[in-house]
């Protein structure tokens, strides 16, 4: 890699208070103060948060059912590069290699961020962008909480067989939905978050 090319650590997952039901995924510059929020949603964050945590899910997720399918067919990522759209969007490019054949194929950062982890890749940004987008490690964004998924109840939810259209939703934007339905006399959509309410209760 070109010496402007840095290299990314992930660091952890954050919920994003502004954005109800997002989350910032963070890496931060091997080497440097650094860090790059990348704002994702529950499905993805739910993801990276497993491998982190490793935490075994009942069935394999979408990353995990690639890397694998990866690892049959004797295909290696050999790194993982973070770019941005012209509209602001990151988006990713993944080198894959198959014995002498190297493809480079776009995706989405989430997703191609979760198959590096996955699959011991590295993963690297430009220095223009990170020094554009970046934060010190020190510094507060008031964008960003340090208040993590909690990801065995996540998977509790993914196991459960008869999961409600709310089982995505996060318990803070669950009580606001809640309130919702109730002061607009939805009390047929009241009642199955409600319901939802009363079964994350019981698994507590």
């Amino acid at each position: 890699m070109d010496a402007v090319f840095v290299p990314l650590r992930v660091i952890g997952i954050t919920y994003n208070q502004i954005e109800n039901g997002m989350y910032a995924l963070v890496l931060e510059e091997i080497g440097g103060s650094l860090r790059f929020p990348i704002i994702v949603g529950y499905t993805e964050a739910q993801a990276i948060e497993c491998l982190l945590q490793k935490i075994a899910t009942p069935r394999p997720l979408t990353h995990e059912f690639i890397a694998r399918t990866f690892d049959s067919f004797e295909i290696s990522i050999k790194h993982v590069l973070i770019k941005q759209l012209p509209n602001g969007i990151f988006t990713a490019d993944i080198t894959l290699c198959m014995g002498d054949v190297t493809h480079v194929l776009d995706a989405r950062s989430s997703d191609a961020i979760a198959l590096a982890m996955r699959l011991g890749a590295p993963i690297f940004t430009t220095r223009k962008l990170l020094d554009s987008v970046g934060i010190e490690r020190d510094s507060i964004s008031p964008r960003i909480t340090h208040q993590s998924i909690p990801a065995r109840q996540a998977i509790a939810r993914m196991s459960n067989p008869h999961n409600s259209p709310f089982a995505n939703v996060s318990d803070e934007r669950l009580i606001q939905l809640m309130e919702k339905a109730v002061d607009d006399e939805d009390y047929e959509k009241a009642d199955k978050i409600k319901s939802e309410i009363r079964r994350r209760n019981s698994e507590k």
